[in-house]
This record gives C-alpha cells, structure tokens and sequence, in this order.
C-alpha cells in the first residue's frame, strides 16, 4: 500500500457517496473508493482481493489496482466502468426497467457457473460472524443451535456477490456489469439468491426519501423481486426449498457485517424467528 502525497481536502468532491466509502475522479479513467475510518481493515482487503478475482474470472470489469493510503483513509484505486446504476438507469429510460430481472439473473448466473478457490468460504464467514459484537444478544444455546443448522448447510466454490441489487450493477444500455464486491465469498448459488431476495423484499430503503416516494419504490422493489425470482428459478430449475435455509446465515451476515443501527432490532427479531422455524 502506498501513501498519497497530497491531503484528503485537495480532492475534488466525491461523485457518490456510500454507507462505507466515498468515491472520487482519480488518475485517467479511474476512480479512488475512498472508504469511511470506521470501516474494518479486513473487509477492505477483502474486497480487493474479491475484486481482483472476479476480475480476473471475467465476471466483473472492474479492474483494481491495489489499495492506497491517504491520512487516516485507506482508499481503493479500480478503473471506472461505463454507465450507471439500473436503478437511474430505469428512471432515465423507463422502458430499461422491464428488462431489469432478466439482466440480473443473466449477470448472477453467470457469476454462479464461476468457480473460486481464492475468495473466502460464505458458510466460514458466518460462523465467524457469529463471534462479533452484533451477534452478542444471542445466547450461547442459540449460537450453538445456528451452529448445528450450518453444518447441515452444503459448501461450494461458485462466485457469490451478498450484495446483489439493481444499485450495484453498472450498465450503459450496451452493457453491464457487477460492481462491489466487499462481501463477496464462495459457496453455492442458492445462498446468494437467498440474500438478494432480503434485499430486495427487505432491506433498508434509502435514508431520506420521503413516504410518498418511498411507498412507490417499495411496490416496484417487491414487482422487481418477484420477476426476479421467477426468472431465476426457471433458467436454473432451483426450487424453494433450496434457498430457505439460506436466510438465517444473511441475516446473521447482515447484522454482523452491515451492522446499520436501524436495522438492529428488527435483524435480531429475524434471527430469532429463523431460529425457530
């Protein structure tokens, strides 16, 4: 990692902001992901070495050049991709939006059919996950029963995103591609699946929009998810069954790596009921 010789204020003002980071215009055609100070070191390594891989498998054009440190910021150096997301994609071109779930099912299944031995292990996250601060309000009888409900749970070595919504693929009208792989890991398809559809159907909207267009998104959100999921399940003949027992380990992720504060007590209700069930 090197040290960039000019100060965090001369930077020009970020192009977008995240929960985690902040990007901004950088050398030629690329971007600096500069990432908050509280974000964990290790999910920053992380996500480089996800994006280096997925780069290198073909399933993303995001390339990375490495990491880069300015102040107190560890920041990411990655070449800018054409477009933007689906999401302002559709608003601009709203007739884009009907073809919206069956981009995202090509783009998944594609990183699904892609094999990894360098990517971390999905089901090993969380069960490391469960050792964090946020998993604290579970008792250890409940932390040893999730334990017992993983075991049965089968591992695999496809390409998972954990993040996978309209807002992190990039597309030009052209093409597209997957961006943010900070959470990425390897295991099997149905447990990706199994996160996009949370984020889809429940997941945090965005902070700040009021009701009216908030109750808008969340109808249009559960439209995309359904057509989403009955894509997905016809092109690869995957079934209910499969992708239930995944949701109790993204919630577990979702609250452990996530961690956003109004989503806590609802998270923990979740797991609990997915304890049960």
């Amino acid at each position: 990692m090197r040290v960039a010789n000019y100060p965090p204020e001369r930077l020009d003002s970020p192009l977008f902001t995240s929960r985690s980071s902040e990007i901004y215009a950088w050398e030629g055609s690329r971007l600096l992901k500069l990432f908050n100070p509280e974000v964990d070191p290790f999910l920053i390594e992380n996500e480089k070495i996800n994006t280096i891989e997925a780069y290198e498998k073909g399933v993303t054009k995001v390339k990375c050049y490495g990491l880069i440190q300015i102040k107190n910021r560890t920041g990411m150096i990655i070449e800018s991709v054409r477009g933007q997301p689906l999401i302002s994609l559709a608003g601009s071109y709203p007739t884009t939006a009907f073809g919206v779930p069956k981009l995202m099912v090509k783009l998944q299944t594609q990183l699904h059919n892609t094999q990894t031995n360098i990517i971390r292990s999905y089901n090993e996250m969380v069960i490391t996950t469960l050792d964090s601060q946020p998993l604290s309000f579970l008792t250890e009888t409940e932390k040893d029963n999730i334990l017992v409900k993983l075991s049965k749970l089968p591992d695999g070595n496809a390409i998972l995103h954990l993040d996978y919504h309209p807002d992190n693929i990039m597309s030009d009208r052209q093409s597209a591609t997957i961006i943010d792989w900070m959470t990425a890991a390897r295991g099997v398809p149905a447990a990706d699946v199994a996160a996009t559809l949370y984020l889809l159907n429940e997941g945090e909207m965005i902070p700040g929009l009021n009701k009216a267009v908030a109750m808008a998104l969340e109808t249009v959100r559960k439209l995309l998810c359904k057509r989403y999921l009955s894509e997905y399940q016809k092109i690869t003949g995957m079934t209910d069954a499969e992708i239930a027992p995944w949701r109790l380990p993204f919630l577990i992720v979702r609250l452990g790596v996530w961690n956003i504060d109004s989503e806590v007590l609802i998270l923990q209700e979740k797991i609990r009921a997915a304890l049960n069930e």
